[in-house]
Protein backbone atom coordinates (compact mmCIF):
# COMPACT_ATOMS: atom_id res chain seq x y z
CA UNK A 1 0.00 0.00 0.00
CA UNK A 2 1.37 3.24 -0.91
CA UNK A 3 1.78 6.71 1.23
CA UNK A 4 -1.26 8.30 -0.23
CA UNK A 5 -3.45 5.25 0.40
CA UNK A 6 -2.57 4.87 4.17
CA UNK A 7 -2.95 8.79 4.63
CA UNK A 8 -6.18 8.28 3.04
CA UNK A 9 -7.38 5.11 5.49
CA UNK A 10 -6.43 7.30 8.64
CA UNK A 11 -8.48 10.32 7.64
CA UNK A 12 -11.22 7.90 7.06
CA UNK A 13 -10.74 6.34 10.17
CA UNK A 14 -10.44 9.40 12.27
CA UNK A 15 -13.16 10.91 10.19
CA UNK A 16 -15.91 7.96 11.63
CA UNK A 17 -14.33 8.40 15.33
CA UNK A 18 -15.09 11.97 14.77
CA UNK A 19 -18.26 10.96 13.72
CA UNK A 20 -18.82 8.72 16.70
CA UNK A 21 -18.16 11.24 19.23
CA UNK A 22 -20.63 13.74 17.38
CA UNK A 23 -23.54 11.23 17.78
CA UNK A 24 -22.22 10.18 21.42
CA UNK A 25 -22.49 13.95 22.35
CA UNK A 26 -25.38 14.44 20.63
CA UNK A 27 -27.47 11.46 22.00
CA UNK A 28 -26.13 12.67 25.46
CA UNK A 29 -27.21 16.21 24.81
CA UNK A 30 -30.43 14.99 24.37
CA UNK A 31 -30.71 12.40 27.22
CA UNK A 32 -29.94 15.79 29.40
CA UNK A 33 -32.31 17.40 27.62
CA UNK A 34 -35.47 15.09 28.34
CA UNK A 35 -34.02 14.97 31.84
CA UNK A 36 -34.58 18.65 32.20
CA UNK A 37 -37.68 18.11 30.75
CA UNK A 38 -38.76 15.58 32.93
CA UNK A 39 -37.54 17.42 36.16
CA UNK A 40 -39.33 20.55 35.19
CA UNK A 41 -42.68 18.22 34.64
CA UNK A 42 -42.39 16.93 37.89
CA UNK A 43 -41.95 20.13 39.61
CA UNK A 44 -45.03 21.51 37.44
CA UNK A 45 -46.94 18.31 38.49
CA UNK A 46 -45.97 18.78 42.20
CA UNK A 47 -46.96 22.91 41.42
CA UNK A 48 -50.37 21.76 40.31
CA UNK A 49 -51.14 19.11 43.00
CA UNK A 50 -50.58 21.78 45.74
CA UNK A 51 -52.48 24.05 43.59
CA UNK A 52 -55.08 21.42 43.45
CA UNK A 53 -55.10 20.66 47.05
CA UNK A 54 -55.56 24.75 47.57
CA UNK A 55 -58.84 24.88 45.58
CA UNK A 56 -60.30 21.53 46.96
CA UNK A 57 -59.91 23.01 50.24
CA UNK A 58 -61.38 26.19 49.89
CA UNK A 59 -64.18 24.73 47.95
CA UNK A 60 -65.06 22.56 51.23
CA UNK A 61 -64.75 25.86 53.45
CA UNK A 62 -67.63 27.20 50.74
CA UNK A 63 -69.66 23.97 51.61
CA UNK A 64 -69.31 24.24 55.11
CA UNK A 65 -69.91 27.86 55.27
CA UNK A 66 -73.30 27.25 53.18
CA UNK A 67 -74.13 24.58 55.49
CA UNK A 68 -73.90 26.25 58.58
CA UNK A 69 -75.80 29.49 57.21
CA UNK A 70 -78.45 27.35 56.00
CA UNK A 71 -78.55 25.44 59.42
CA UNK A 72 -78.93 29.19 61.24
CA UNK A 73 -81.42 30.21 58.70
CA UNK A 74 -83.81 27.44 59.18
CA UNK A 75 -83.21 27.16 62.93
CA UNK A 76 -84.17 30.66 63.16
CA UNK A 77 -87.43 30.82 60.33
CA UNK A 78 -90.73 30.01 61.99
CA UNK A 79 -91.00 26.87 63.19
CA UNK A 80 -94.00 25.55 61.71
CA UNK A 81 -94.78 26.96 57.65
CA UNK A 82 -99.02 26.44 57.50
CA UNK A 83 -98.78 23.59 54.45
CA UNK A 84 -103.07 23.34 54.38
CA UNK A 85 -105.70 25.45 55.23
CA UNK A 86 -106.30 23.17 57.79
CA UNK A 87 -107.00 24.26 61.76
CA UNK A 88 -104.40 21.92 63.33
CA UNK A 89 -101.51 23.60 60.59
CA UNK A 90 -102.37 27.04 61.29
CA UNK A 91 -102.87 26.50 64.72
CA UNK A 92 -99.46 24.71 65.28
CA UNK A 93 -97.88 27.74 63.01
CA UNK A 94 -99.42 30.33 65.47
CA UNK A 95 -98.36 28.14 68.35
CA UNK A 96 -94.84 27.79 67.47
CA UNK A 97 -94.25 32.04 66.95
CA UNK A 98 -96.22 32.43 70.58
CA UNK A 99 -93.65 29.84 71.57
CA UNK A 100 -91.03 31.72 70.42
CA UNK A 101 -91.69 34.75 71.41
CA UNK A 102 -92.75 34.10 74.97
CA UNK A 103 -89.02 32.36 74.83
CA UNK A 104 -87.48 35.66 73.75
CA UNK A 105 -89.07 37.71 76.17
CA UNK A 106 -88.11 35.84 79.38
CA UNK A 107 -84.32 35.37 77.51
CA UNK A 108 -84.29 39.02 77.48
CA UNK A 109 -86.16 39.70 80.96
CA UNK A 110 -83.35 37.17 82.46
CA UNK A 111 -80.60 38.87 80.67
CA UNK A 112 -81.26 42.40 81.84
CA UNK A 113 -82.18 41.02 85.76
CA UNK A 114 -82.49 43.20 88.73
CA UNK A 115 -80.21 46.26 89.66
CA UNK A 116 -80.80 46.60 93.34
CA UNK A 117 -80.29 49.94 94.94
CA UNK A 118 -80.15 50.85 98.71
CA UNK A 119 -83.97 50.85 99.30
CA UNK A 120 -83.76 46.96 98.65
CA UNK A 121 -86.66 47.03 96.23
CA UNK A 122 -87.10 44.08 93.36
CA UNK A 123 -90.44 44.18 91.09
CA UNK A 124 -93.27 42.17 92.47
CA UNK A 125 -94.23 39.20 90.69
CA UNK A 126 -97.25 41.06 89.04
CA UNK A 127 -95.11 43.65 87.57
CA UNK A 128 -92.79 40.68 86.09
CA UNK A 129 -96.13 39.46 84.74
CA UNK A 130 -97.55 42.47 82.90
CA UNK A 131 -93.77 42.95 81.57
CA UNK A 132 -93.74 39.76 80.41
CA UNK A 133 -97.22 39.96 78.82
CA UNK A 134 -96.28 43.10 77.18
CA UNK A 135 -93.62 42.03 75.37
CA UNK A 136 -95.65 39.05 73.94
CA UNK A 137 -98.77 41.92 72.98
CA UNK A 138 -95.87 43.73 71.29
CA UNK A 139 -93.92 41.63 69.12
CA UNK A 140 -96.16 38.63 68.49
CA UNK A 141 -96.76 40.01 64.90
CA UNK A 142 -93.41 40.60 64.47
CA UNK A 143 -92.67 36.59 64.58
CA UNK A 144 -96.11 36.12 62.61
CA UNK A 145 -95.31 38.06 59.87
CA UNK A 146 -98.30 39.80 59.97
CA UNK A 147 -99.81 37.16 58.22
CA UNK A 148 -97.49 37.29 54.98
CA UNK A 149 -97.31 33.81 54.25
CA UNK A 150 -100.65 33.34 54.65
CA UNK A 151 -101.95 36.14 52.16
CA UNK A 152 -98.89 34.46 50.05
CA UNK A 153 -101.29 31.74 49.40
CA UNK A 154 -104.48 33.87 48.40
CA UNK A 155 -105.90 33.61 52.26
CA UNK A 156 -107.68 36.29 53.57
CA UNK A 157 -107.12 37.44 57.73
CA UNK A 158 -109.19 39.16 59.95
CA UNK A 159 -107.19 39.66 63.64
CA UNK A 160 -108.18 41.01 66.54
CA UNK A 161 -105.97 42.53 69.57
CA UNK A 162 -103.50 40.19 71.05
CA UNK A 163 -104.23 40.07 75.08
CA UNK A 164 -101.02 37.89 76.52
CA UNK A 165 -101.88 37.25 80.38
CA UNK A 166 -98.64 35.18 82.14
CA UNK A 167 -98.52 32.98 85.06
CA UNK A 168 -95.49 32.98 86.96
CA UNK A 169 -95.17 29.12 88.63
CA UNK A 170 -92.47 27.24 90.46
CA UNK A 171 -91.41 25.13 87.54
CA UNK A 172 -92.96 27.09 84.04
CA UNK A 173 -94.19 30.32 83.64
CA UNK A 174 -97.60 29.66 81.18
CA UNK A 175 -98.83 32.00 78.77
CA UNK A 176 -103.05 32.23 77.45
CA UNK A 177 -102.96 34.33 74.40
CA UNK A 178 -106.07 35.66 73.68
CA UNK A 179 -106.40 36.66 69.87
CA UNK A 180 -109.25 36.62 67.62
CA UNK A 181 -108.58 35.40 64.08
CA UNK A 182 -110.38 34.98 61.18
CA UNK A 183 -108.66 33.05 58.17
CA UNK A 184 -110.78 32.35 54.62
CA UNK A 185 -109.89 30.44 52.16
CA UNK A 186 -112.34 30.52 48.88
CA UNK A 187 -115.35 30.52 51.04
CA UNK A 188 -114.09 28.52 53.96
CA UNK A 189 -113.54 29.98 57.46
CA UNK A 190 -111.89 28.71 60.66
CA UNK A 191 -111.90 31.06 63.46
CA UNK A 192 -109.37 31.57 66.78
CA UNK A 193 -109.36 32.55 69.67
CA UNK A 194 -106.96 31.98 72.04
CA UNK A 195 -103.24 30.18 72.26
CA UNK A 196 -101.47 28.94 75.04
CA UNK A 197 -97.83 27.95 75.30
CA UNK A 198 -96.05 27.23 78.42
CA UNK A 199 -92.38 27.80 79.17
CA UNK A 200 -90.02 25.09 81.52
CA UNK A 201 -88.19 27.67 83.29
CA UNK A 202 -88.67 28.07 86.92
CA UNK A 203 -88.80 31.60 87.56
CA UNK A 204 -90.83 31.43 90.87
CA UNK A 205 -87.83 29.78 92.13
CA UNK A 206 -85.36 31.86 90.78
CA UNK A 207 -87.51 34.35 92.23
CA UNK A 208 -87.57 33.09 95.43
CA UNK A 209 -83.94 32.81 96.02
CA UNK A 210 -83.22 36.00 94.60
CA UNK A 211 -85.41 37.89 97.53
CA UNK A 212 -83.82 35.98 100.05
CA UNK A 213 -80.40 37.06 98.57
CA UNK A 214 -81.51 40.96 98.66
CA UNK A 215 -82.82 40.64 102.06
CA UNK A 216 -79.78 39.59 103.72
CA UNK A 217 -77.47 42.02 101.59
CA UNK A 218 -80.04 44.63 103.35
CA UNK A 219 -78.92 43.27 106.61
CA UNK A 220 -74.89 42.28 105.92
CA UNK A 221 -73.84 44.47 103.14
CA UNK A 222 -71.75 43.16 100.29
CA UNK A 223 -71.88 39.98 102.10
CA UNK A 224 -73.12 35.86 100.73
CA UNK A 225 -75.50 34.02 102.55
CA UNK A 226 -73.19 30.88 101.75
CA UNK A 227 -76.04 28.33 103.32
CA UNK A 228 -78.77 29.95 101.74
CA UNK A 229 -77.58 29.72 98.07
CA UNK A 230 -76.41 25.91 98.56
CA UNK A 231 -80.27 25.36 99.29
CA UNK A 232 -80.98 26.08 95.30
CA UNK A 233 -80.05 23.99 92.68
CA UNK A 234 -78.44 26.57 90.18
CA UNK A 235 -74.97 27.59 89.15
CA UNK A 236 -74.08 30.61 90.90
CA UNK A 237 -71.44 32.81 89.96
CA UNK A 238 -70.48 35.98 92.33
CA UNK A 239 -68.36 39.34 90.97
CA UNK A 240 -67.18 42.48 92.69
CA UNK A 241 -68.04 45.02 89.75
CA UNK A 242 -67.17 48.77 90.62
CA UNK A 243 -69.89 49.38 93.20
CA UNK A 244 -71.97 46.41 92.65
CA UNK A 245 -71.93 43.10 94.07
CA UNK A 246 -73.53 40.98 90.86
CA UNK A 247 -74.93 37.42 90.89
CA UNK A 248 -75.19 35.30 87.69
CA UNK A 249 -77.69 32.28 88.49
CA UNK A 250 -77.87 29.67 86.15
CA UNK A 251 -80.44 26.77 86.05
CA UNK A 252 -79.76 24.27 84.81
CA UNK A 253 -83.31 22.49 84.73
CA UNK A 254 -84.67 25.66 82.85
CA UNK A 255 -83.72 25.39 79.25
CA UNK A 256 -84.37 27.78 76.32
CA UNK A 257 -83.16 26.86 73.23
CA UNK A 258 -81.04 23.94 75.07
CA UNK A 259 -79.25 26.56 77.21
CA UNK A 260 -79.44 27.18 80.63
CA UNK A 261 -81.98 30.08 81.68
CA UNK A 262 -79.46 32.98 83.32
CA UNK A 263 -80.62 35.74 85.37
CA UNK A 264 -78.32 38.62 86.84
CA UNK A 265 -79.08 40.44 90.33
CA UNK A 266 -76.57 43.70 90.73
CA UNK A 267 -76.63 44.66 94.29
CA UNK A 268 -75.50 48.63 94.34
CA UNK A 269 -73.46 48.94 97.40
CA UNK A 270 -73.93 52.93 97.17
Amino acid sequence: MNKTSKNQTVVSEFGEISERKRAFAFHRSLASHRFLVFRKFVKFSRKSQITLIIAIAIFIVIIAAFIFYAAYYFKNKNPIEPLAFERLSIENYINGCVKKTAEEGLNLFGKKGFVVDNDFKIPDIEQIRNELSLYINNNLNICLKDFKDFKKQGWDVEKGNINAKTQINQEDVAFDVDFPLKITDKGNTINFERFVTKINVRLKYIYDLINKIVEFDSKYKRHVDLSTLNEYNVNISISDFGDSLVYVIDDPKSLIMNEPYRFVLALKSE
